[in-house]
């Protein structure tokens, strides 16, 4: 199970949602900040922005690895809805962290739907991926 195409798989996918986060922030899809969660800790808070991204891609790849160990025992479910359904429920836990909405409607107003996109391309990638390696 942990070969090649697992860590090529987690680290590519790492690597796409960073660079993407980077392009949303960077032409404003997105209202709040990837390396934000830095701020709430002082020993990270004054580290080189740069550190905080390598950081950011190191979680992600560990997040990434995780869910591809997860998707490849459900191989019962297409890989298609299984990666909309985590990615929605993701999307809106992630949103209501981030945003802290007062009611679950708000959260619909302040989902970045071009960071929605993002995360489903990633997860259809990771969860198609595990479950292909899985039935060969």
């Amino acid at each position: 199970m942990i070969d090649k195409t697992f860590l090529y798989t987690s680290k590519f996918s790492a690597l796409f949602t960073t660079l993407s986060l980077k392009f949303l922030q960077m032409f404003s899809f997105i209202e709040w900040s990837p390396i934000g969660w830095a701020d709430e800790w002082p020993q990270v808070d004054s580290y080189h922005y740069s550190i905080k991204w390598t950081l950011l891609f190191i979680g992600l790849f560990i997040i990434f690895a995780i869910l591809y160990i997860l998707s490849s025992f459900m191989v019962a479910i297409p890989p298609s809805l299984s990666a909309i359904i985590i990615g929605v429920i993701g999307i809106i836990i992630l949103e209501w962290i981030i945003s802290e909405p007062k009611t679950l409607p708000d959260i619909f107003t302040s989902i970045s739907y071009p960071f929605l996109a993002i995360i489903a391309i990633t997860l259809r990638f990771i969860t198609g991926t595990a479950t292909f390696m899985r039935k060969v």
